[in-house]
């Protein structure tokens, strides 16, 4: 999966993302920041799958807040439901930055249509960021609000 995110007004302006699924619960990748011309190593592994009655435990090495370039870690629970032919996607946790020495609540949420509307937030310790999306075939689009009033765009494509 490659997906980019242009965020003119943030620090980065642009960053972009590869990611290859090594297996069903490991995904590594590397980010690049486009003004710094940086780049940053990632990784999410799911250490325990979700179950009807409980939520799967996740953790994550990369890029905490969109458009910082903040390298940071996470932990968290998340939980999915189908609701006809619509999802619903929920999570929390803790996540810590480099750049700071105390963590930070993490939480999220995302509504998916049937006909492949996304709606959603997420909250990365620092800022909330609703966000729209749009897919089709192995492509999406959508539109972020960083801290609920900078225009974000993001593109991208799923193989």
């Amino acid at each position: 999966m490659i997906n980019t995110v242009i965020a003119p007004t943030t620090i980065t302006e642009a960053e972009t993302f590869i990611w290859y699924q090594a297996n069903p619960r490991l995904s590594l990748g590397v980010a690049h920041l486009y003004k710094q011309n940086s780049f940053r190593w990632l990784a999410s592994i799911n250490i325990l799958p979700e179950s009807a009655k409980f939520p799967g435990i996740n953790a994550s090495a990369g890029v905490q807040g969109i458009g910082t370039g903040n390298p940071g870690y996470s932990v968290t629970a998340e939980k999915n439901w189908t609701l006809g032919e619509a999802s619903l996607n929920v999570y929390s946790g803790a996540g810590f930055r480099s750049n700071e020495n105390h963590a930070h609540g993490l939480v999220g949420l995302k509504y998916t249509t049937p006909d492949r509307w996304t709606f959603g937030f997420q909250n990365e310790g620092h800022q909330t960021h609703p966000f729209v999306t749009y897919s089709w075939d192995q492509y999406t689009t959508g539109l972020f609000l960083i801290n609920g009033k900078s225009p974000a765009y993001m593109i991208g494509v799923r193989f």
